[in-house]
């Protein structure tokens, strides 16, 4: 597999950039527009269902962080809340020859390692992907946007799905899943604003993300991984913390209880 650097220069303005490269290959600049996609990819989605089968106002899974993904996870480095950093995961990273941050989060997601390094959960600048075999893959890096939220790397389709919104600290008009093509060089799609901030679940054909900020109505939403059109938003009594994925049952747990969903694709 081949080892790629995407260097993500995100910003609040209309227009913003993101730099690709590949080893011996000078950076490439695609410019982002908010403004249409010239060619949207075509659709993924055969169909899918999703029924909530249980809300429990007074269920806690805080404790939990584990059956998401996480390997370790600190809101500041020193302060766990979850695990202990594998020894392999660098405990600080250095990008432009003087900034240096340290490792705050690790999560598994399909075959990869995911770790982050910031100032704090919060404040992402670094997110590096890990493969099997402990060795670098993919490094992405924020310069202009002050936090990668999540991170999800497909190698087959070489798409970087991402988020930049976390848990209740942003503003809806950042809260877009985004996929972008290491192979083309260029953003693919984006999402309708409002539909995904913290973490997702990537599957086959479609992604399901949550959203839900203070004094808004809260969802749990299905997009279609081909070309980021929300085929549904289910809405939830309070918004949710993250999706961990159990087989079909998506657990979401919440400011205000637990909600579990079934999901499936055909």
């Amino acid at each position: 597999m081949p080892k790629f650097f995407a260097l993500f220069a995100l910003s609040a303005f209309s227009v913003s950039s993101i730099f690709a490269q590949t080893p011996g290959d000078a950076a490439v600049e695609i410019e982002i527009s908010k403004g249409a996609i010239e060619k949207a990819p075509p659709a993924k989605s055969n169909g899918f269902s999703l029924k909530q089968t249980r809300f429990d106002a007074s269920a806690d899974l805080t404790g939990e962080k584990n059956r998401s993904g996480a390997v370790f996870q600190s809101f500041k480095p020193g302060n766990v809340w979850h695990g202990e950093l594998p020894g392999f995961v660098p405990p600080e990273i250095e990008i432009g020859g003087e900034d240096r941050f340290p490792c705050t989060d690790v999560y598994e997601d399909g075959p990869f390692l995911y770790a982050h390094y910031g100032l704090d959960h919060y404040k992402t600048r670094v997110v590096v992907v890990i493969d099997q075999n402990r060795r670098e893959v993919l490094r992405l890096t924020a310069y202009s946007q002050p936090n990668i939220s999540r991170v999800h790397f497909d190698p087959e389709t070489e798409i970087v799905y991402y988020t930049i919104e976390e848990a209740n600290t942003g503003i809806k008009a950042n809260a877009i899943l985004h996929a972008f093509s290491l192979t083309e060089k260029k953003q693919l799609w984006r999402s309708d604003a409002g539909i995904a901030h913290g973490n997702f679940i990537a599957c086959d054909k479609h992604i399901v993300t949550h959203y839900g900020f203070t004094g808004e109505d809260d969802f749990i939403c299905v997009i279609d991984k081909g070309n980021g059109k929300t085929l549904k938003k289910h809405k939830i009594k309070t918004a949710a913390n993250a999706l961990i994925r159990d087989g079909e049952t998506i657990i979401a747990p919440c400011y205000e209880g637990v909600v579990e969903v079934r999901f499936g694709e055909r």
